[in-house]
């Protein structure tokens, strides 16, 4: 059964910027299932208009455990994510070491991705080469 928008326990938006989709979720708690939930939404964005890059930034006060974000990393190859370079900025600089295990478990799975602290460089990396 689809969850409906309003019974998330996140609020996901998406930009539909020149070269890349934009992503922004936010909430108040985090674990395997929330994250599993807007990654593969923002997946499924990222498909069904052909983006091969995104930025997600994520604004949700609460982490998860390391195991929960290895078994989000090790999953990105099936959700979609080959072929799509992916920015990610967590706006909670206290979650930096969880999302750069996460970073190297993803990358060790063939994903081009990258965990920053800033928008921008972000967005620099993400449209270079």
């Amino acid at each position: 059964m689809a969850i409906n928008e309003s019974e998330k326990p996140y609020r996901l938006t998406f930009e539909h910027r020149p070269s890349y989709l934009y992503a922004y979720v936010e909430g108040d708690e985090d674990n395997y299932e929330i994250s599993s939930m807007y990654w593969r939404e923002t997946a499924n964005e990222c498909r069904a208009h052909k983006y091969t890059r995104v930025l997600i930034v994520e604004d949700i006060v609460a982490n998860g455990t390391i195991a929960e974000a290895y078994q989000l990393s090790a999953e990105m190859p099936q959700m979609g994510y080959l072929g799509i370079k992916v920015a990610f900025v967590d706006k909670y600089i206290e979650q930096q070491e969880l999302n750069q295990f996460g970073e190297l478990t993803a990358v060790n799975r063939g994903i081009n991705g990258k965990v920053f602290n800033d928008i921008d460089e972000a967005e620099k990396w993400l449209l270079a080469g």
